[in-house]
């Protein structure tokens, strides 16, 4: 781990963030087949109590017993149970769990259907009709033709004639005329194909049977005319088949399961009780609303008969039970069992029992998990960004610090102080440049004085020899010793011009450190030296180049002028006279250059830069030569923010030394 780079460990970190999700989601469908097998197993028990509740109550209920043996049910309406929330609005997007309790007509090309749910306080219905032209009344009283829906409930017989789309009153004809029927609430709403009206009665109002009419007025040249009256009961009343428990059977209060009795045919005679409780009260299970819905082909709610391989063992009399849907967050378990009257199977009870509000629950608690981890990982990854910006704030800082200690020379500026306010890495690294900058100091500071103590204490040996060395009585030595004595006066001068050398570089570099810096204009400078080159050197020409109105740096003038005498200097020394010095001030791109040019030989590439060095001399003869000048030209440079390279003309026919300022060291202005 501790090989590893920060960006690795990051990114596994993040990885580790990634896989605790899907890790526990892996988790969580294990739980919830465990949580299927369960519910499986107590499905089975609690049928095992019911079935033997049902069976002595057909032993003691003549009725019920009656209802399981008849062979020949008569001609019923389906009523399926409400097991959904349903909003009276008039429109049909909450009846699709109910289509296998609709009925449908035909007549006239026109299709109309009809369903009916029910559940302990109210019965509801949806009409959907395919009309090519509604007419609505325009009279209150009733006098004119207009479309119409007429539903009777028992011997309660009501009409929804709708003067405008919206709410529609439910009218029921009396002695006095027709008077709403406050308690029931009916919405009539246009579609494309037609017209619906979805409408809601309490059970205090619903009989036992039912019929229901539809009176179709189309318009015609003449007015409105009548197109038709369609019956979904065969113009009589049939009985309606309820699901809902009746007599004994009112005892079982199913909450969170499903009942259904059917005789030994396959025939539902009574169907209550729901598979689950509204999911949709807590906002987080609306996430998984879609697939907890019922698939049509597998459910049994609202259908008139059952079929099934296991029903027909169950009617054997043999117990079955199956797991539908599994894997799914809608699975639930389906036990049949079979009902007996005096040793015989008069019918079967389906069981049907779903766990989906335990596996809600077990994905709450995941949904709270991913909230919580996500929020942790958003704090991480905030905490990550604000350490990782204070980090590079001070990386960047310390950087500069290094960057601005030490010279393109070589030499401390400053030591860089120690960090007493952190204790971390950065710290570390920020107290070992300052002492490695202390001890760079150190040894600069060394250096400096070293240079002062050998030219003190190496001029006055140097003398006593070369003084010696001259008062030898010459006349008498053979010629041999004459040479010899000649090689170490030689060496003797070598030695005092070495130390010369390095005692000028140590004052020049003290003089430019303690010099002071103000704002100057370059170009009157650069006019009154030419003229006084001009004056000076008569046998060479200078030619000046000047492409500003007004050059502003900030340095110090007199070393500006010690700085372009020695370039002027070394050019004179090396100009072949073929044509002027030229010296330019120009603007290139975003930098200020000042150059100085003569004709003669070029450089090899390989001394361009050793040209300002200490000590460098590209003379033939350099003895009597410090090697001083371009090495001053590069410190003098670097005290105005410049930097200063050579570069051989394209044909090499001479050399130009180049003074280069960035945008940020000058003024100018064209």
């Amino acid at each position: 781990m501790n090989s590893l780079s920060l960006t690795s460990r990051l990114l596994l970190l993040s990885l580790l963030f990634v896989l605790i999700p899907l890790i526990s989601w892996l988790l969580l469908a294990k739980f919830e087949k465990d949580i299927e097998r369960n519910a499986l197993d107590q499905s089975k028990e609690q049928a095992q109590i019911l079935g033997g509740f049902v069976n002595q109550l057909l032993q003691t209920d003549r009725s019920l017993r009656q209802q399981f043996l008849n062979k020949t049910q008569q001609k019923q309406f389906p009523i399926a149970l409400k097991e959904t929330a349903l909003l009276i609005d008039g429109f049909s997007d909450e009846w699709y769990p109910y289509q296998s309790a609709t009925t449908k007509i035909r007549n006239f090309g026109q299709d109309a259907k009809l369903t009916v749910i029910e559940d302990k306080d109210f019965l509801y219905g949806l009409f959907e009709v395919e009309d090519n032209s509604i007419v609505y009344r325009k009279r209150l009283d009733l006098a004119d033709l207009s479309d119409k829906i007429s539903l009777v409930l028992g011997s309660y017989q009501m009409q929804f004639i709708p003067m405008a789309p919206g709410k529609v009153p439910a009218l029921r004809q009396t002695a006095d005329g027709y008077r709403e029927v406050t308690p029931v609430y009916a919405v009539w709403q246009e579609r494309t194909e037609g017209y619906q009206l979805e409408f809601r009665v309490p059970q205090s109002l619903v009989g036992k049977t039912i019929s229901a009419e539809i009176t179709d007025i189309d318009q015609a040249q003449s007015g409105v005319a009548l197109q038709g009256i369609y019956s979904f009961t065969d113009f009589e009343s049939l009985s309606l088949h309820s699901r809902l428990q009746s007599g004994v059977l009112s005892l079982l209060e199913p909450e969170l399961y499903r009942l259904t009795l059917t005789n030994n045919q396959g025939e539902v005679l009574y169907q209550f009780g729901q598979l689950h409780t509204n999911i949709r009260a807590n906002w987080r299970n609306r996430i998984w609303s879609s697939a907890i819905e019922e698939g049509s082909s597998d459910s049994l709610l609202g259908k008139k008969s059952i079929s099934s391989i296991n029903m027909d063992l169950a009617l054997t009399g043999r117990t079955q039970s199956e797991l539908v849907n599994e894997t799914q967050l809608s699975a639930f378990s389906r036990v049949y069992k079979p009902l007996y009257s005096k040793q015989q199977v008069v019918g079967a009870m389906i069981l049907e029992s779903s766990p989906v509000n335990e596996k809600l629950q077990l994905r709450d608690f995941w949904l709270r998990f991913l909230l919580l981890l996500g929020l942790i990982w958003g704090i991480f990854i905030w905490w990550v960004i604000k350490q990782s910006r204070r980090y590079s704030q001070r990386i960047m800082e310390l950087r500069d610090l290094t960057e601005g200690s030490i010279s393109e020379e070589g030499q401390i500026r400053y030591v860089i102080d120690m960090d007493e306010e952190f204790d971390d890495e950065v710290s570390d690294l920020t107290n070992s440049f300052s002492l490695l900058t202390n001890r760079l100091k150190q040894y600069h500071d060394y250096q400096e004085k070293l240079v002062s103590r050998l030219n003190h204490e190496l001029r006055t040996p140097i003398a006593i020899i070369r003084s010696s060395l001259d008062n030898i009585n010459r006349e008498t030595l053979p010629a041999d010793e004459l040479q010899l004595i000649d090689n170490a006066q030689s060496g003797a001068v070598r030695m005092s011009q070495t130390i010369s050398r390095l005692s000028e570089a140590n004052r020049l570099e003290q003089a430019i450190r303690s010099a002071d810096k103000e704002p100057f204009d370059m170009i009157p400078v650069l006019q009154d030296l030419v003229v006084a080159y001009r004056t000076n050197w008569v046998d060479h020409a200078f030619k000046l180049v000047i492409e500003l109105d007004e050059a502003r740096v900030l340095g110090s003038k007199e070393l500006f002028v010690q700085m372009l005498d020695k370039l002027i200097s070394n050019a004179v020394d090396f100009d072949d006279k073929s044509k002027p010095i030229k010296i330019s001030l120009q603007r290139k791109d975003r930098q200020l250059v000042l150059s100085v040019s003569n004709a003669g030989p070029s450089i090899a590439k390989k001394n361009l830069h050793d040209v300002f060095s200490l000590m460098h001399s590209s003379r033939k003869h350099s003895n009597q030569h410090l090697g001083l000048g371009l090495y001053v030209a590069r410190l003098i440079a670097s005290f105005h923010g410049a930097k200063v390279h050579a570069e051989n003309e394209l044909d090499e026919s001479g050399v130009s030394i180049n003074i280069v300022w960035r945008n940020k060291h000058f003024t100018a202005s064209p």
